[in-house]
C-alpha cells in the first residue's frame, strides 16, 4: 500500500487497505497531504487529481463532471463514502449521480454559483464582448484574464486555467436536489472562500443532508479542525 502511482499511470494516491471504504479528494492546487490527519482514522484512498500533487496533468482541460467520470474508474468498488474539500467537492457530487454511495461529506465546497459584482469582473465581460466580435484578440485576451483572474487562475498552466473556469462556472444547484444518498455538509464560519450561506442554502435545497458548522474556522477545516471532520465522516 501507500503512496503509489495507480492502473492509469498517471494518477497517484495514498492507500491504507487492500479495500478502501473512504475515498479522499482534496481543494484546487492541493493534494492528498491535506488529509494527512484524517486518513488514517479509515481504510482509504486519498488521490491526488489529475494535475495536482504528484498526479500527472491531462493534456486537456476537464469539467467537473468529467474528472469525475475518470476518477469513477479509479475509485475502488469497495469505496462507500467520498469526502470532498472544495474542487474536490464539486467532484464527489457529479460521482454520486455515477454511484450509489452510502454517505457523501461535502467541506466547503462551492455547490452554488454566485454572483460575482466586483467592478474586475464587469470589465473582464466587456473584454470578453469585444474578444468575440473580434475587436480584440486571443492572445489579448488571455493577458487581461491573467491580470484580472484569481490567483489560483494566474498560478495555473493553460489547461489548468480553462479547468478552473469551467469549474466555476459548474453551478450544482440542480443537481443538489438529485442526490439521493445522505449528504454531511461542513463549514468554517468565517470561510472567505465559500461562505458560510452557500452551505445554509445547499442544506436547505439537498434533501438528506446536515450541516456542522465549526466555530471561528475558515475554508481548511482539514487542518485546523480534523477531529471534527473525522467525526462528521464517522457518524
Amino acid at each position: 500500500m501507500g503512496y503509489k502511482v495507480l492502473e492509469d499511470n498517471l494518477t497517484f494516491a495514498n492507500i491504507n487497505s487492500d479495500k478502501p471504504t473512504v475515498c479522499f479528494l482534496h481543494g484546487w492546487g492541493r493534494s492528498s497531504k491535506d488529509f494527512i490527519h484524517i486518513e488514517n482514522e479509515f481504510e482509504s484512498i486519498a488521490f491526488d487529481i489529475p494535475g495536482f500533487g504528484k498526479s500527472i496533468p491531462f493534456p486537456r482541460s476537464l469539467s467537473p463532471k468529467k474528472y469525475a467520470d475518470y476518477l469513477a474508474g479509479l475509485i475502488p468498488s469497495s469505496v462507500e463514502i467520498i469526502v470532498g474539500h472544495s474542487f474536490g467537492g464539486r467532484i464527489a457530487v457529479h460521482l454520486s449521480q455515477i454511484n450509489k454511495y452510502k454517505k457523501i461529506v461535502l467541506i466547503g465546497v462551492p455547490l452554488i454559483k454566485k454572483q460575482n459584482t466586483k467592478k474586475s469582473s464587469s470589465i473582464f465581460e466587456i473584454y470578453k464582448f469585444m474578444n468575440k466580435f473580434k475587436f480584440i484578440s486571443n492572445e489579448k485576451l488571455d493577458q487581461i484574464k491573467n491580470k484580472y483572474g484569481s490567483e489560483d487562475y494566474k498560478n495555473a498552466n493553460k489547461y489548468l486555467k480553462d479547468t478552473l473556469v469551467m469549474a466555476i462556472n459548474d453551478d450544482l444547484k440542480d443537481i443538489l436536489s438529485k442526490i439521493d444518498t445522505k449528504v454531511e455538509l461542513v463549514w468554517g464560519e468565517d470561510d472567505s472562500e465559500v461562505p458560510l450561506q452557500v452551505g445554509l442554502d445547499s442544506n436547505d435545497i439537498i434533501p438528506n443532508s446536515e450541516l456542522t458548522i465549526i466555530p471561528s474556522s475558515g475554508h481548511n477545516v482539514l487542518m485546523s479542525n480534523p477531529q471534527i471532520v473525522i467525526g462528521v465522516i464517522k457518524k
